[in-house]
């Protein structure tokens, strides 16, 4: 295979796994694996937001540099181009076949909205119920739940500031959350709050920190770690603005 096209493959699976929330050296390691495949030697470096790769073959030094511009969870899309780069390295297919799968898996279609909405409500209703609220807690935190997906949908249309959806969400918990104890007697504020909040907890993200610090990584994982910290902050504010708005709990 042409150094270009082999590239091209290597590069791109990167990019991918990166935008889906790929851990740094996960991407790295993908790279190399396709490259080395064919016989290519490269030296790749990731950072949360693009990641340069340098290769020397037949046709001399060539070097890329690419940017991701957006960036979002998918381990389903991860864990098949994991399995991808295995192949590659086991079987090395033909171009034409590498990039039809990379475009198979590029167009596959995400989660369906009532997928998406069913697991933001049972997950609010899962974790009501693990922080102690009653059976009324855990079904109020389903009800905002419900809202909160709703919302996902309506900012995914634009992405021109990722952290203003966090700050919505964390709003619009924090106005409900002191509503439903003044309409359903007996139910309580902090659980329905922590219950719905847990939902945009940034795991993923304070995870691969972790990792690409453990790693070495130590430029991505503090850039994810302060990724996270901020997450956590933008989600705080939204939700005190929200309880201002009626003194608090009181």
């Amino acid at each position: 295979m042409e150094q270009e096209k082999i590239l091209d493959i290597a590069v791109r699976a990167g990019l991918m796994l990166l935008s889906f929330g790929g851990e740094t050296y996960r991407v790295e390691d993908t790279i190399k694996r396709i490259c080395l495949s064919y016989n290519l030697k490269c030296e790749p470096f990731v950072l949360p937001t693009g990641l340069f790769v340098s290769a020397e073959g037949e046709k001399g030094v060539t070097t890329i540099c690419k940017r991701v511009s957006s960036r979002t969870v998918d381990l389903k899309k991860i864990a098949r181009i994991n399995d991808l780069s295995r192949r590659i390295e086991y079987h090395k297919p033909d171009y034409e076949e590498i990039k039809s799968e990379l475009d198979n898996i590029a167009q596959d279609s995400s989660y369906s909205r009532l997928t998406v909405i069913i697991s933001y409500a049972l997950t609010s209703f899962t974790y009501a119920l693990i922080f102690g609220g009653s059976r009324t807690d855990a079904l109020s935190a389903l009800f905002i739940g419900v809202i909160l997906g709703l919302l996902r949908f309506v900012f995914s249309k634009d992405n021109s500031f990722p952290f203003i959806d966090l700050f919505v969400d964390g709003f619009v918990t924090g106005i409900l959350g002191p509503v439903i104890p003044r309409v359903i007697p007996d139910t309580n504020a902090y659980v329905i709050i922590t219950g719905v909040l847990t939902n945009l907890v940034p795991g993923v993200a304070l995870t691969n920190g972790v990792r690409d610090l453990l790693h070495g990584d130590t430029i991505s994982g503090l850039a994810k770690l302060g990724e996270a910290i901020i997450i956590v902050a933008v989600i705080a504010a939204g939700t005190a603005v929200g309880l201002f708005f009626w003194g608090g709990f009181s």
